[in-house]
């Protein structure tokens, strides 16, 4: 196992192309109207957070297992305005500053080189 993507339920993975068909079956699954936080768990407990539901942006989010901070988020345009509105928990509605915006090309970069690291964060975005 790589990770485990939590959305509705776990699924595990094995590899890189597991990863994708899963985050691509969600993508679809998803609501356009409302994109939804995904949670992508590394073999050490590290969760990257991805935003999917949206055709060309996302907002990535990191923690630690431990939930201690520092916790990280991705950096788009940092004068872009607005906020990016999701839904996290199927529930709860949540929003990232217009400036945590990246594309969803990118996004999905940093979710593949995140689970194969051991420890430590992308360097990508």
């Amino acid at each position: 196992m790589i990770a485990e993507i939590s959305w509705r339920n776990c699924e595990r993975v094995s590899s890189i192309a597991e990863l994708d068909k899963v985050l691509d079956r969600i993508a679809q699954e998803v609501p356009s109207e409302m994109p939804a936080a995904i949670l992508v768990f590394r073999r050490n407990g590290d969760c990257l957070s991805i935003v999917l539901g949206s055709k060309e942006v996302s907002v990535v989010s990191f923690w630690r297992e431990s939930k201690e901070p520092p916790y990280f988020e991705s950096v788009g345009d940092l004068l872009a305005p607005g906020e990016f509105t999701f839904i996290v928990d199927e529930t709860h509605r949540s929003e990232a500053l217009g400036r945590a915006i990246i594309t969803l090309e990118a996004a999905r970069e940093t979710v593949r080189q995140f689970v194969v690291l051991d420890e430590g964060l992308p360097n990508n975005i």
